[in-house]
């Protein structure tokens, strides 16, 4: 496989970040410069790492004030033992209510969705949101909101701000997001048509699993560098 040169990885880096007066048209919407970039960050970077460790995690994700506490509650007896539960964002206060009732808040690490207001900082949880931590020796990094595809105020990034947030991270097993990778969804539309910035770094740092919510329609995936997508609706349990 053709290895770019470390000048050229500069260069590529400078030309995703840079600004022109074309991407302003694209502010709000998507920008073809992004597009069909998979080949070439697998030339740059290769294949990703082999993940050999395990962790055990309860994922929650866009619950939207749909959680049932009955159902939840069952679903926790069923699944007491776990290192982990990552909140992938678009919670309702009710749902977090739920949610602290079974699940032990030291074991919580949260995220905002693109709907989110600062749950995180009422119920006191813990923000994973440019954070590395390390759970049974996985190393997990979050990025919350969404694509800013529109100019509300609400936790998101543009293209280029995403990529910028993550370019300085080091590298993780795990890259827990609201949002997909860029492109990696079924649905076109503006708002759901991903980060670039968390696929760049998955891409650069190899990272062996990314795990997000936000497209509301459960999938697992894999990248054509073998990164293994897995997008989160409601609530599961995963085995790594």
């Amino acid at each position: 496989m053709f290895k770019f040169s470390k000048s050229k990885m500069e260069k590529y880096y400078k030309n995703i970040v840079k600004e022109t007066k074309q991407d302003t048209q694209f502010l709000y919407g998507i920008n073809p410069k992004y597009k069909n970039q998979e080949n070439t960050l697998l030339e740059m970077f290769g294949k990703c790492d082999f993940f050999n460790k395990k962790i055990k995690m309860i994922v929650i994700a866009d619950t939207h004030g749909c959680l049932k506490e009955d159902a939840f509650y069952k679903f926790m007896i069923e699944h007491e033992e776990y290192d982990v539960c990552l909140l992938l964002g678009d919670h309702s206060v009710g749902d977090l209510n739920t949610i602290l009732k079974y699940v032990n808040k030291e074991k919580i690490y949260a995220l905002l969705g693109n709907h989110d207001h600062n749950y995180i900082g009422k119920f006191n949880l813990k923000n994973l949101n440019g954070q590395v931590v390390e759970v049974n020796g996985v190393k997990l990094l979050g990025i919350q909101g969404s694509y800013k595809y529109k100019p509300d105020d609400f936790p998101a990034f543009t293209q280029k701000e995403s990529i910028e947030f993550l370019n300085d991270k080091e590298k993780v097993d795990i890259l827990v997001s609201h949002d997909a990778p860029y492109g990696f969804s079924d649905r076109n539309d503006v708002a759901h048509h991903g980060l670039f910035g968390i696929l760049y770094y998955i891409f650069k740092n190899k990272v062996p699993y990314c795990i997000h919510g936000y497209l509301h329609t459960p999938y697992k995936r894999e990248m054509i560098n073998g990164t293994k997508v897995i997008c989160y609706n409601m609530y599961d349990y995963v085995e790594l």
